[in-house]
């Protein structure tokens, strides 16, 4: 009786509260979702939403509809689990996303455990910041960011675990006079050239503009770069100051220190997702074990 993608996308809808993050986060269009659920809405023939201005406000309905689904998506995970093995049968690799710095910080300490247990298995690291669309394989196994000033994002069809919330720290050569300061407010950025870790659109961009809006300043970016060690050579080099997660910047380059930030102090959340299709498997749920270990070490 019900479609099953319609009722994914108003799920994400509810737990955004937005048309347009629902759109985002399920990389459709938001005219796409907003027609699935307007014929949702047909279907179940009361109001699960209210227009207000240009957004949308969840009836008390709605929110009950979509938390009764959950069910639902937990069988149909478990069936296509089942499916899935009785067609593919014995897996020989594991894929495993990550953003640069949690592939150098984390992935040798993980994946040497899990090659000591599992010495038959391929494990394929591949970057997934920043984001790419929807020409992006997801992960069996995925360490995402999200900001840390938004509401955590749900996904469907995933097993989801709070790894760490990651700060960010300012990036600067070692005889710049803010390295003076055993802290440094964002404020205090308003005119220093800066290097900006955000070209196509991540989690790391979104922190650094909520950051400044909320310290009241329009950041002044000298570059930008989607690699952070493309962005920690420019430091280096003298074209600009950078944020970057904590993680990122874990082995700096001689020539360049770091402060934390204030005043607000940004952060990402790192998030674990793991595909319910082969959550069960024994190598999945060890590599899981073993992030949530190093991440809270």
């Amino acid at each position: 009786m019900w479609d099953l993608n319609r009722l994914r996308m108003w799920r994400a809808v509810v737990s955004t509260g937005s048309v347009t993050e629902a759109a985002r986060n399920l990389q459709y269009s938001p005219a796409s979702v907003s027609q699935q659920i307007i014929a949702l809405q047909q279907a179940v023939g009361f109001p699960l939403y209210r227009r207000v201005g240009r957004g949308i406000e969840i009836t008390e309905a709605g929110r009950r509809f979509a938390a009764e689904t959950n069910d639902l998506f937990e069988e149909s995970a478990r069936l296509t689990d089942v499916v899935d093995a009785l067609r593919s049968g014995p897996r020989g690799h594991v894929s495993i996303g990550c953003s640069s710095s949690v592939a150098r910080e984390w992935i040798p300490g993980v994946l040497r455990e899990a090659v000591a247990r599992f010495p038959h298995l391929r494990y394929d690291v591949m970057t997934n910041e920043p984001f790419t669309g929807t020409d992006r394989q997801r992960a069996d196994v995925d360490v995402v960011s999200e900001p840390g000033h938004a509401e955590p994002v749900t996904r469907g069809g995933l097993r989801s675990d709070h790894l760490v919330d990651d700060t960010y720290l300012l990036v600067l050569p070692a005889d710049h006079p803010l390295s003076e300061h055993s802290v440094v407010s964002v404020g205090q950025l308003a005119d220093e050239p800066l290097l900006d870790p955000d070209v196509q659109g991540s989690a790391t961009g979104d922190v650094i503009d909520h950051a400044a809006r909320a310290a009241g300043i329009s950041p002044r970016y000298a570059a930008r770069a989607d690699d952070h060690y493309g962005i920690l050579a420019m430091v280096s080099a003298g074209i600009g100051l950078a944020a970057l997660p904590r993680l990122a910047v874990a082995q700096l380059p001689a020539d360049l220190t770091s402060r934390p930030l204030t005043d607000p102090t940004p952060y990402r959340r790192i998030m674990l997702h793991v595909d319910r299709r082969v959550a069960h498997l024994p190598h999945v749920e060890f590599l899981r074990e073993a992030f949530i270990r190093t991440a809270t070490a």
